[in-house]
């Protein structure tokens, strides 16, 4: 099973979508996580929020060694299968499409 992790800066919620005013970006996100989630059936796909899931930071060394070299600005982080694919940025739904689709290729 592939694994998709997005590590967040902390926000008032788990997905950042909340509030009278939203930010689009998130709002795009997480509507490119919940498609991933129905297309890719053998995906295991998960977002760590800083405030919320503060345990997968301090226990995923990786992670936690580059907020504490860079500050929270090095967030977001997608990690696919152990290995990062992006920092300082969220991937669109292509791009992460992409990386599993890569990462099934490889299974197969």
């Amino acid at each position: 099973m592939t694994e998709l992790t997005l590590y967040e800066e902390a926000m008032c919620c788990s997905t950042g979508v909340c509030g009278p005013d939203p930010d689009d970006e998130l709002v795009e996100l997480s509507a490119a996580l919940d498609q991933l989630e129905d297309e890719f059936e053998n995906a295991d796909i998960s977002r760590a929020n800083m405030q919320h899931n503060i345990d997968d930071f301090l226990d995923t060394a990786v992670i936690y060694d580059l907020v504490q070299e860079n500050g929270p600005e090095v967030l977001p982080i997608t990690v696919v299968d152990g290995e990062i694919v992006a920092k300082e940025q969220y991937l669109s739904y292509d791009e992460m499409a992409a990386e599993l689709r890569g990462r099934e290729a490889q299974e197969a």
